[in-house]
């Protein structure tokens, strides 16, 4: 091979992209995690980061991102519709707890939004986000009828951990060395909060809201064959220009059914004829494995 290369113009940067050689900023782990989250997870987590340092510093307080009806209802606060789930705790004599909570807010919502159950845009963001707004609104109608809470971001991960749990029940997870089934790690999770004096009425909630929504999106559609939710046309297109900077491009149907049901799920752009269903997925990362 020559020493000079025959093309004056290709810079090293170009060559050692070429040749996958990792330059100096890929050697820090945090910005190569950070840059790994997805999209909505990613922003999830910094707001929830941001937030538990600001209410801490005094630069935000927690009254102002609270959930409360009726400021919303009466003096239109519609921020709080949005900051409450994005508070798991501050620091301080909590910051152990709200360290677990980021790291468990990653966790699961990473592995969801990775493999999101199709309800229309390919079970990608655009199914999480509209997942995330079923089951915050069902929290939130919940939560003020029955527990006047202030607060829903922990019971907002929970719900996402528990509909990733149930989609990948035979996945093994892991709690500190013992293993058990996805299936129910969420309930030995809500045990343990419970037995140590941890507030577990919101792991509760977590469970209710997310197993409704998971109801809507795979038990009802696979015993009735009928789907119940489906992700808007515009939320679909909007997320693939932002992602891709293309049109809405529909992955590849199967069916993986025996009977004569059609598989939950749209795998067609907007005003195409329906074809198969598609498969949902399963499979994913165990929890607590890298």
């Amino acid at each position: 091979f020559p020493l000079v290369s025959p093309h004056p113009q290709l810079h090293i940067s170009t060559i050692m992209r070429a040749a996958n050689i990792h330059t100096a900023d890929d050697s820090n782990p945090v910005k190569v995690w950070y840059s790994g989250l997805p999209p909505l997870t990613r922003v999830w987590w910094t707001l929830s980061l941001l937030s538990a340092c600001f209410v801490y510093f005094g630069t935000v307080s927690g009254s102002t991102i609270s959930w409360s009806w009726p400021l919303v209802a009466g003096r239109f606060h519609v921020w709080r519709l949005v900051t409450n789930f994005c508070f798991v705790g501050t620091w301080g004599k909590n910051g152990f707890n709200t360290l677990i909570s980021l790291y468990m807010l990653q966790q699961y919502s990473a592995n969801y939004e990775r493999n999101a159950i199709n309800t229309g845009g390919g079970g990608g963001l655009p199914d999480y986000i509209l997942m995330l707004v079923i089951i915050a609104a069902l929290q939130l109608i919940m939560g003020t009828c029955f527990l006047g809470g202030y607060f829903y971001g922990t019971s907002l991960y929970f719900a996402v951990m528990y509909v990733w749990c149930k989609s990948n029940a035979n996945s093994d997870v892991s709690l500190w060395g013992f293993k058990m089934k996805a299936n129910v790690f969420p309930f030995v999770l809500m045990a343990l909060h419970m037995a140590t004096g941890g507030d577990w009425t919101m792991d509760a909630l977590g469970i209710a809201s997310g197993h409704a929504y998971y109801f809507l999106v795979d038990i009802y559609p696979a015993t009735q064959g009928k789907d119940l939710i489906h992700t808007p046309n515009w939320l679909i297109a909007f997320c693939h220009r932002r992602m891709s900077g293309g049109a809405y491009v529909p992955p590849a149907a199967t069916n993986t059914r025996n009977n004569n049901m059609r598989a939950p799920g749209r795998v067609n752009p907007p005003n195409a004829n329906p074809g198969g269903g598609y498969n949902w997925g399963g499979g994913g990362r165990a929890l607590g494995t890298q």
